[in-house]
């Protein structure tokens, strides 16, 4: 499933900077925590809000995260 994973305001919930694109079937939860490392930037989040959109038969996600 093609999956957008976006950097979280910590204050307010709201979407900020997409972090990667990825197609992936694993099934991301509340509370897991990932390590992105992307070119030379590389950080640990946590998991806050997973949304699946299923438009045309066609399914994306989109996952907020926290910089922990």
């Amino acid at each position: 499933m093609r999956t957008e994973i976006y950097e979280s305001d910590p204050f307010t919930a709201q979407k900020q900077a997409l972090l990667v694109t990825l197609d992936t079937p694993y099934r991301f939860e509340r509370n897991d925590e990932l390590f992105i490392a992307t070119g030379n930037r590389k950080m640990k989040v946590r998991v806050i809000h997973v949304r699946v959109e299923i438009t045309d038969g066609q399914m994306r996600r989109e996952i907020l995260v926290l910089k922990i």
